[in-house]
């Protein structure tokens, strides 16, 4: 009933201002119009600060992601100097055991030969 009393209280106070019935009822269907339009106006301008703040988020993903991806450029940098360096170094290695078994090689020839030459003149010296 209070609805009733303050729409009748209204169209008093709009025909006390010189409105017909025809102007009283355009009147308040465009206030309706403008509540509505206010309303969606409300609701884009919620849809726009979510739409900001998504944007900051993900704005600070991409930072993230690219403080990540440089750190993983990084890495596989090191990890190429690091295989670059191994690499020299399992080459100078196996230069070394290759060295190694060549002398051990040519020492085990050369105690031989000493051996057959003192056994060829204890030959020759005591036959």
């Amino acid at each position: 009933m209070n609805g009733k009393v303050s729409r009748l209280d209204e169209d008093e106070e709009l025909g006390g201002m010189g409105f017909d019935e025809h102007q009283t009822v355009k009147l308040k269907e465009g206030q309706h119009v403008s509540a509505e339009r206010e309303r969606e106006i409300q609701q884009v301008l919620g849809s726009v600060n979510d739409l900001a703040q998504i944007m900051k988020d993900l704005s600070a993903l991409v930072i993230d992601q690219g403080t990540i991806v440089d750190r993983i450029d990084y890495n596989i940098q090191n990890v190429s100097t690091s295989v670059e360096e191994g690499y020299k170094q399992l080459q100078k290695a196996e230069r070394t055991q290759r060295e190694g078994a060549m002398v051990k090689c040519a020492t085990i020839l050369l105690i031989l030969c000493i051996i057959m030459i003192v056994l060829l003149i204890l030959k020759n010296v005591l036959f």
